[in-house]
């Protein structure tokens, strides 16, 4: 008997241990499926969606360095949670502002459906994800464009990550090559323009449609010259905006909007060194008014600048052109610091010459690019994205909205304002009742001031309309190319 229950207790410690050993390992996989796959679950998800990232190095000679490598992040769907039963469509995002660092999928969080693609400039970092591109960054200037271009590439599989693998190895779904879009949001829409305009030999075939977020598409939006004005300029370190729209502002022009630059001064010792002169006293005015808690130049204190106050006005946000701490004002700007001898024949050191300017803006404006993006891309679809309150801009008569509208539909019959309601009801179904007027491709509004009648109202989350755009701009990819949109 004794032999007999020690035999038994033998066996059981065998299969103990082998039990144990098989657990060991299953908890060895799962802790390594997980380290491979960062961030599987999304903020916002609902349970059993899942969304894995991949982080890849890409090749790119937009590094300048031989060998030079970009960082890109891949956001996968849940293969069961594809937009087309063909598989899944791809976005790239292009970051606001102008900083390199775009990795982090801070737009899309719940964009489930789509392949989502995101990176870093050449010479960005992100310390907290520990990712950087090789190279210098040069503000989304030509070596950003080129990056774009060769992240472009490997979304539609014509070019490999730095291990030979390509995008759809990352899958276990096909990936729609050829529905590959980009969203770009705020000034990051121009570069899905000039990567178009510039290098649209090697991706005609390739990016299908471009999607703009109240986007400043020229040089005075960008650098709010008509407002919102900020309280000091970006370089003082203030933060906030007034409401101010610029009183000098005279007409409306696809490419410049005119604007009353003839009492340009400049007085580097003023808050704004660059402005409009209203009183005509050569300095800046301000005030403590009642509307701000910091100084105005709102002299009766009236809750508007009018043409006997002063406006100032700003270099682009990021605040210098080169390493050197230079500074560049938009474009007209510029030009009416020349032409009305406004620095008294002494150019700063501190400000780029005008013609460095015009060499700047002329591949970080859309309004410039548009016609040279559609003629290397014919097919090339768009849409501008907006609500009624801009994030940055004070303009009532939607001045950039406007440019858009004027610079796309002059080359092509595939561009509208903001999506349908139904994509936004697909995304949020408790906007069902919410009255929303739409305008139809190619449409612009009736006036451009009734904001009603084509802005997306501010009750809609943003992201919930950006959602909608890549639905329906991968929707009409998708039917174009034979396939069932859901």
């Amino acid at each position: 008997m004794t032999s007999f229950y020690n035999k038994i207790n033998y066996q059981f410690i065998i299969s103990r241990k082998i039990t144990d050993i098989i657990t060991f390992y299953l908890l060895i996989t799962i802790i390594v499926t997980i380290s491979i796959i960062p961030g599987c679950i999304q903020d916002g998800a609902e349970p059993g969606l899942m969304e894995t990232q991949v982080d890849i190095d890409l090749p790119s000679d937009s590094t300048g360095i031989p060998g030079g490598k970009l960082a890109v992040r891949i956001h996968l769907p849940d293969p069961e949670n594809t937009r087309y039963p063909e598989g899944a469509p791809v976005v790239i995002v292009g970051e606001g502002g102008a900083v390199a660092d775009g990795i982090v999928n801070t737009y899309l969080r719940n964009l489930e459906d789509v392949i989502v693609i995101t990176l870093i400039y050449p010479g960005g970092e992100n310390l907290r994800e520990n990712r950087r591109s090789d190279g210098e960054y040069d503000y989304r200037g030509r070596r950003s464009i080129a990056a774009l271009r060769d992240v472009i590439r490997y979304a539609a599989g014509g070019k490999p990550d730095a291990n030979g693998s390509r995008l759809g190895d990352l899958a276990n779904y096909d990936v729609l090559y050829s529905n590959v879009g980009f969203i770009g949001f705020s000034f990051g829409g121009n570069i899905g323009i000039a990567v178009a305009a510039l290098e649209g030999e090697a991706i005609g075939d390739h990016l299908k449609y471009v999607i703009q977020w109240e986007t400043p598409v020229s040089s005075q939006i960008a650098t709010r010259d008509l407002g919102r004005m900020l309280f000091q300029p970006i370089n003082s370190g203030a933060t906030g905006r007034t409401e101010f729209f610029n009183p000098y502002y005279v007409s409306y022009g696809p490419q410049v909007i005119n604007v009353d630059y003839s009492r340009i001064a400049y007085d580097p010792a003023s808050i704004y060194p660059v402005f409009i002169d209203g009183n005509g006293d050569g300095i800046f005015t301000v005030v403590n008014g009642s509307h701000y808690r910091q100084p105005t130049p709102d002299l009766n204190d009236n809750g508007i600048l009018e043409r006997n106050e002063d406006y100032g006005l700003d270099t682009y946000w990021f605040d210098t052109y080169d390493t050197d701490g230079r500074e560049v004002y938009s474009r007209p700007v510029m030009k009416a610091l020349e032409r009305y001898n406004a620095l008294s024949d002494r150019w700063p050191s501190n400000i780029v010459s005008v013609a460095e300017a015009e060499s700047y803006w002329d591949i970080r404006e859309s309004v410039r690019m548009y016609g040279a993006a559609l003629e290397k891309i014919p097919g090339l679809k768009g849409m501008y994205l907006l609500s009624d309150d801009d994030h940055v801009q004070s303009d009532p008569h939607k001045s950039h909205v406007h440019q858009a509208f004027d610079g796309w539909t002059r080359h092509t019959s595939w561009f509208k304002i903001n999506p349908d309601k139904k994509y936004l009801v697909e995304v949020d179904p408790s906007l069902e009742d919410l009255p929303i007027r739409e305008l139809d491709w190619n449409t612009p509004p009736a006036e451009w001031e009734d904001r009603s009648s084509y802005c997306i109202p501010e009750v809609v989350k943003d992201e919930t309309y950006q959602i909608a755009a890549v639905h329906q701009m991968a929707d009409l990819v998708q039917e174009g190319n034979g396939g069932i949109a859901t």
